[in-house]
């Protein structure tokens, strides 16, 4: 029964959020929507080639994370956020269903040990820390240089503060040598529901968090490389957005695109269908700027992550079976001769 109730459940708030999305979409117009979409035309595929660089660049970054002995190919690691990416797209659940997925598919690549997941876990942490570190200057630098009153200034106390706690934490943390992780899992762990079916291997966490700390620690030249490699993708981001909602024939600033980025990071927390492409709507209401181009920008983001991922692992599969054939004609080849 209890399966069966956590069924009806899923399938609920799956039907319910379909509503919100179908509401959404004939309240702020159908026509407006479409025209909006179809005016991207060819610029739609110059999106998808922006958020390709975006991956290749975080593929990149997570190589580093690894010892050189144990790095997969390029392709490998590109596959595999081609893959998560889809992953997290697909099931509406984001990083929190993106992540997990390439950290175990990464460990497949570089087999047993903590070296795979410390890699994933560490890539997301420099990454969400640069993320951060985007969100405190440009939203410190709106409240103190522009009256932003209303929602919007609750929106940018949120995202600073809560960004300098992240970074300050994270900071403490490594110059510490603190296990935050295996704290926070014990916590979670000791709730009623949640404990329930969070189980975790204390030792398996703690030698991930040790892999972490050297990672994140013990090689400064690495790390540099990967901080800079992030800072690289999050401005790829902040360009696709001055590229997509210029293409839809709204006339905007980087300096806008670059706002736009970091107040959308509050809707990408809760990724759900209907209510990210709500959270977009209502944001851009409050900036003053039509909700039907938030509509439809979330919209805009969902096509490209699907359109990347496919048109990436084609092209990645078929490069596979290219080298493949080629590597098995070469023997041939030479036995002949």
């Amino acid at each position: 029964m209890l399966p069966e109730r956590k069924r009806r459940v899923r399938l609920a708030v799956l039907g319910g959020g379909i509503a919100l999305l179908a509401l959404l979409f004939a309240e702020l117009g159908p026509v407006r929507i479409l025209s909006l979409l179809s005016t991207l035309g060819g610029n739609f595929f110059i999106i998808v080639a922006l958020f390709g660089c975006h991956e290749c660049v975080r593929a990149v970054a997570v190589g580093r994370c690894l010892p050189d002995d144990q790095r997969p190919p390029f392709r490998r690691l590109l596959r595999i956020r081609f893959l998560g990416e889809a992953v997290g797209t697909l099931t509406r659940t984001g990083m929190f269903g993106a992540e997990p997925a390439r950290a175990w598919l990464l460990a497949g690549q570089t087999g047993p040990g903590a070296h795979a997941y410390a890699a994933a876990v560490s890539e997301l942490i420099v990454n969400s820390a640069a993320s951060a570190s985007v969100s405190v200057a440009v939203t410190g630098y709106l409240l103190l240089a522009y009256e932003v009153h209303g929602p919007i200034r609750v929106v940018c106390h949120v995202l600073l503060w809560s960004g300098i706690v992240y970074v300050g934490v994270a900071a403490w943390a490594l110059a510490s040598r603190v296990y935050v992780i295996g704290t926070i899992l014990r916590g979670l762990g000791a709730l009623p529901v949640i404990g329930r079916w969070l189980k975790t291997d204390r030792a398996r966490v703690r030698a991930v968090e040790d892999a972490i700390i050297h990672v994140l620690t013990d090689r400064p030249a690495a790390l540099a490389q990967v901080v800079l490699l992030e800072f690289v993708a999050q401005s790829i981001l902040v360009t696709e957005i001055y590229w997509t909602v210029g293409s839809m024939g709204i006339a905007l600033g980087f300096e806008t695109a670059l706002k736009i980025e970091v107040l959308t990071k509050a809707a990408n927390v809760i990724q759900f269908v209907g209510v990210t492409e709500a959270g977009y709507s209502v944001l851009f209401s409050w900036l003053g700027m039509s909700a039907a181009v938030g509509f439809t920008l979330s919209l805009v983001k969902l096509l490209r992550s699907l359109t990347a991922a496919a048109v990436g692992l084609a092209i990645l599969n078929q490069w596979s079976k290219s080298l493949f054939r080629r590597q098995t004609e070469q023997p041939a080849g030479i036995g002949i001769l």
